[in-house]
């Protein structure tokens, strides 16, 4: 019994629920492993979770073990198939409970990466001896996280957002929110009275909820001299205590009357230069996620937008191309800066990262729409997995919005 706890508890902590992308789990991975992708239903959460979420996970693994069992013995992947069945054996894990649009696995005979997605894909599963990573670069690609720094003249909050959510963070204990529990002197008779509050805005989720100051108009007998001296408090804490080595874009949301001030002392790297010029006090959980997506939006569509721009005059000086051969050169020189793809395009074929060769084949034959044969690998799939791993953009666009007509382009570091 003891051993067999001590296998459980081993199992648990080798599935690792993840918040963000991390391309260090694409190098060296260990074959074989599986890649599964499921859609959420919420409208049948209350009647049917476990019966739907265990159909269509044990269907798809058995794709997945027969493609398997092709190629390795049976004790090859039977990591795979124990880290599967704890999986389905445990529909009250925090990963079913609180999923979102969809779920992501990714799973080795060591390891599951599991990840959150704010969309629902397609059911798919690819077994074999590299993960399929596509249809998270649409969950982690530029503008699907972002911070919000919501900032008064006399308090501020932590926001974490992505495209469905809005969280209100938990400030450290070392940080202050309140202008007044800073500056003991303060003449805030207001805020010294309520100096053992968690803090107007500090709860934990803005979903469907009124900020607690909620119309409340930002005092404005605060002197401008203390203002000041308060923005350069919340810049130090935040770039001490809340991102350090994050590079998560950050989005100012503060009263237009405070936006220069702040911005004349902001030494935050990445602080975003369009922000939301609205009272943080005056906006609910749902104001604040739509605010925070047009900044978003806005700043991705022009990133993208500048970036193709450039595409041709680079590719005139040997800078950027769209041609395969020579994007997947690039790719293996660690080259690539940027690299566009048309979103849900396909390209079977074959990439050798360390040669650059890419194979094309043309005549690839899935068994089905939800299936992705191992034999005829995703080139888009295999040029995004390089260039994560240096650190390259990656645009997952309409074809209208392609710097090319080809369905994929990439803008190099330097020249050939």
């Amino acid at each position: 019994m003891k051993d067999e706890k001590e296998t459980q508890r081993l199992t648990d902590e080798s599935i690792h629920v993840m918040e963000g992308f991390d391309p260090s789990i694409l190098e060296n991975v260990t074959a074989p492993v599986v890649s599964l992708y499921i859609p959420v239903h919420h409208s049948e959460r209350e009647e049917r979770r476990d019966e739907w979420d265990a159909d269509m996970f044990k269907d798809l693994m058995k794709d997945a073990e027969r493609t398997l069992a092709e190629s390795y013995d049976k004790d090859a992947y039977k990591g795979i198939e124990k880290r599967a069945k704890y999986l389905l054996d445990h529909a009250d894990m925090p990963l079913w409970i609180h999923a979102g649009e969809g779920l992501g696995f990714l799973m080795s005979n060591d390891a599951v990466y599991v990840y959150n997605l704010f969309f629902a894909p397609e059911p798919m599963v690819a077994a074999g001896e590299t993960y399929f990573v596509k249809p998270l670069l649409r969950n982690f690609q530029y503008g699907t996280e972002y911070y919000v720094l919501e900032l008064g003249n006399d308090r501020f909050s932590w926001v974490k957002g992505d495209r469905t959510h809005a969280t209100r963070q938990e400030l450290p204990k070392e940080v202050h929110d309140y202008f007044s529990q800073l500056f003991a002197d303060s003449d805030e008779t207001e805020a010294d009275v309520r100096k053992h509050e968690e803090g107007a805005l500090d709860f934990v989720s803005l979903e469907g909820h009124d900020s607690q100051y909620h119309d409340r108009k930002s005092r404005n007998e605060v002197k401008k001299e203390d203002a000041q001296q308060w923005f350069r408090y919340v810049n130090k804490a935040v770039d001490d205590y809340l991102v350090r080595d994050d590079t998560t874009p950050i989005i100012l949301c503060c009263d237009p009357e405070y936006v220069n001030e702040f911005r004349k002392i902001s030494t935050l790297r990445h602080l975003l230069p369009v922000g939301i010029e609205k009272d943080p006090a005056g906006l609910n959980g749902k104001e604040l996620l739509e605010e925070s997506l047009a900044v978003m939006d806005g700043i991705r569509d022009e990133n993208i937008k500048e970036t193709a721009e450039k595409f041709a005059g680079d590719k005139a000086h040997n800078k950027a191309s769209d041609d395969w051969d020579n994007i997947g050169m690039a790719l293996a020189e660690r080259r690539v800066k940027a690299l566009f793809m048309v979103k849900g395009k396909v390209l079977p074929g074959g990439f050798d990262i360390n040669t650059g060769t890419v194979t094309f084949d043309p005549n690839a034959n899935p068994v089905d729409n939800g299936y992705i044969d191992p034999a005829a690998p995703d080139i888009t799939d295999a040029f995004a997995k390089a260039a994560l791993l240096q650190d390259a953009h990656i645009y997952i666009v309409e074809q209208d919005q392609m710097p090319t007509d080809q369905p994929i382009a990439a803008l190099y570091r330097y020249a050939e």
